[in-house]
This record gives structure tokens, C-alpha cells and sequence, in this order.
């Protein structure tokens, strides 16, 4: 089983304020599409997609500002994955390049994975950072699946951790419905200090239109918790997909 990456809250977005990281959203945690590559050793696939709001651990990250985004996808040897997202605001308020890394291992019943992010915001001199993590994935039957989540940001010396509750549900070949529930905690990255951080709910409804092109019309909505000091969010979107 490859890490569980749901592409409901999509993207890799952090918002600095006063030195505090405050929106930061799990890489492996999006959505991994399935590929119809011939070649075993090798997943390519990309993705385009809108959001009214960009909403990343919890926090809005694009400043009230929709979004277009854009990810390439490289899978190797179901052991290594490599990410590329870039994402802008219509007004330019926004604007982002973040590549990152991991390797994983399915050991079964028990999926480990391990990487970097490097966050990148083109003209906002300062605001780049890198996050290092470790992840655990756990199939539990009919559906549902639970995955943790423990990362370090050596800039800011914090940490984001997060449990998380998938379910998917397949009406079909073609069509399935995706859902989740986060719960984060952070320490040392929030302006409102150290603990629980954001709850958020999230769902989508995949739709297969061939072996190799995807849309995922979703929505979600985030709590804030004692540590992330901003409003709850709420969100549409929709990704297209294609697998080479």
C-alpha cells in the first residue's frame, strides 16, 4: 500500500507571521492517483486544479485569495516519490513552487514512509523553509484506513503532528466517495503557542472518465483549535487528473 495521499485539502502551503509557520498541510496526504502506466517501475501523472480558498492545516494560506494549482507526480519502484506543486492567486497575492521527497515501505498491514518538503514562495525574500517527516499508514477494513503524521521544521525549531481517519466508498468502477478527518497538533510553529491545532473534515467524489483522466469536484471545512489564533475555513474545489 503506498502512503495515503487524499487530494481533498490539496497542497503545500505555509503562511508566515511573526516568524510562526501557520499553514502546513501533509505532503503524502494527497492524492496519489492510480496509474495506468505500462511500466511497473514507473507512476507519472499530473494534476490541475481550482480552490475558492487554499486551506493548508487549517489556516487559509492564499489570503482569501482562490487558486489554480498544478502537481507532477514521479512514482519509482514503489519505493520512492517525488512531488513537484506550484500554485498562484488570481491577483498574484499568491504564488508558490515547493518540491518535495520521500521514500516509503509496505510492510503489509503497516506502510512507512519518510521525507523532506522544501517550501518555496518566489518573491517573499526569507519565507522559505524545509520540513523533514515521518509517516505511518494502517488499512483497518471496509474502507477505512488510519495514518499518522510527525514532522520537524528546523527553522522555526517545531513540530506538526497529526492523526488522521480516511474512508473510501466505491459506487463503482468509475465513481467513489473519498473522505477524512485530521486532527493536528503543533508546537512552536503557532502564534497561539503549543497544542492542538486544527480539526479538519474533507470530501470528494472521484470520478473516472477513462483508464487515465480523473476530475474530483470537493469540499471541506476546518476548525481552529487552541493553537492556530485565525477562523475556521471552508472550502470548494475541483482537480483534474491525467496518468500517463
Amino acid at each position: 500500500m503506498k502512503p495515503n495521499r487524499i487530494y481533498l485539502t490539496t497542497c503545500l502551503i505555509p503562511l508566515f507571521t511573526g516568524g510562526q509557520l501557520l499553514a502546513s498541510e501533509n505532503l503524502p496526504n494527497r492524492d496519489l492517483i492510480a496509474s495506468s502506466s505500462s511500466d511497473p517501475s514507473l507512476d507519472v501523472s499530473l494534476t490541475l486544479g481550482f480552490e475558492t480558498l487554499h486551506v493548508y492545516r487549517g489556516a487559509d494560506a492564499s489570503s482569501g485569495n482562490g487558486i489554480m494549482w498544478e502537481t507532477l507526480d514521479i512514482d519509482l519502484y514503489n519505493t520512492f516519490h517525488f512531488n513537484l506543486y506550484g500554485g498562484n492567486s488570481f491577483n498574484d497575492e499568491y504564488k508558490e513552487l515547493t518540491p518535495s521527497a520521500y521514500i516509503y515501505h509496505d510492510f503489509g498491514d503497516l506502510t512507512a514512509s519518510a521525507g523532506m518538503i522544501w517550501y518555496h514562495l518566489p518573491g517573499s525574500d526569507g519565507a522559505d523553509s524545509e520540513e523533514y517527516y515521518f509517516s505511518l499508514a494502517h488499512p483497518l477494513g471496509n474502507g477505512f484506513s488510519v495514518s499518522t503524521w510527525f514532522s520537524y521544521n528546523p527553522r522555526f525549531n517545531g513540530y506538526y503532528n497529526e492523526l488522521k481517519v480516511s474512508h473510501t466508498y466505491d459506487f463503482s468502477d468509475n465513481l467513489s466517495l473519498v473522505s477524512y478527518a485530521g486532527l493536528g497538533y503543533s508546537d512552536g510553529l503557532r502564534s497561539g503557542g503549543s497544542g492542538l491545532d486544527n480539526l479538519t473534515v474533507a470530501v470528494g467524489l472521484p470520478i473516472a472518465l477513462s483508464e487515465q483522466i480523473s476530475i474530483k469536484p470537493l469540499a471541506g471545512y476546518a476548525f481552529a483549535l487552541d493553537a492556530l489564533e485565525s477562523d475556521d475555513e471552508a472550502w470548494l474545489g475541483l482537480n483534474l487528473s491525467y496518468t500517463f
